[in-house]
């Protein structure tokens, strides 16, 4: 390489980095730059560290950031499944169970609980076809998917391996404390500990008597 040729590599390639730097604080709407995925992690929050930043769409293409916008300062339940996978190991009519028990003793889901699915499977499970699971269960949270190689990140995040992964994390970002439970697991044990790791009013150390279970 000439010496010419050498200082105007150098010098496109050092005015391309600002670009890069900027890359966390860019606006959603700007999600398919290739320079905002060079920036894979979220800059602030309890397990910023942990989750990637990638870009995520729920069943009616909804765009979002992974952590900064749905787990963040959150109180969260994250699930796993996909389309065929519901047909092996089905979760999604035992979460809606909990979502009844947290909306009829904690709060609101969406606004005081914040309830994902994630895929397994996002080569096949488009939003239309998350969108025709969710409505078959009746179930009304986000149901996520992306590039494979976003939820290939996300699943490394919660240790999640396979098609199939039957546990559900139930996290509070604003403390950073986090736990999981079987998602197959009675729908009130699932929702407890979303009790427990609430703070202010939505605490509860109980959701029931257990001398009276």
């Amino acid at each position: 390489m000439s010496k010419t040729t050498r200082r105007t590599f150098l010098a496109g390639a050092a005015a391309a980095v600002p670009v890069v730097a900027t890359a966390a604080n860019a606006p959603l709407q700007s999600g398919n730059s290739a320079a905002i995925k060079t920036c894979p992690r979220a800059t602030d929050g309890k397990n910023a560290s942990r989750f990637p930043q990638v870009l995520v769409q729920d069943q009616f293409k909804q765009k979002s950031w992974f952590y900064e916008n749905l787990i963040a300062d959150k109180l969260v339940l994250v699930s796993f499944t996909s389309v065929r996978g519901e047909d092996y190991y089905p979760v999604i009519s035992n979460l809606v169970k909990v979502k009844e028990i947290i909306e009829d003793r904690i709060g609101e889901v969406g606004k005081d609980v914040h309830m994902y699915t994630v895929t397994t499977d996002p080569r096949r499970d488009t939003p239309e076809a998350l969108r025709a699971l969710a409505d078959k269960h009746g179930a009304d949270w986000p149901f996520l998917t992306g590039a494979p190689e976003d939820i290939r990140e996300i699943m490394a995040s919660f240790n999640a391996r396979g098609s199939l992964y039957g546990l559900t994390w139930i996290g509070n970002e604003k403390t950073g404390r986090w736990t999981k439970k079987p998602s197959q697991l009675q729908p009130l044990f699932i929702a407890e500990p979303v009790a427990r790791l609430a703070t202010g009013k939505l605490h509860r150390p109980f959701l029931v008597d257990m001398h009276s279970v």
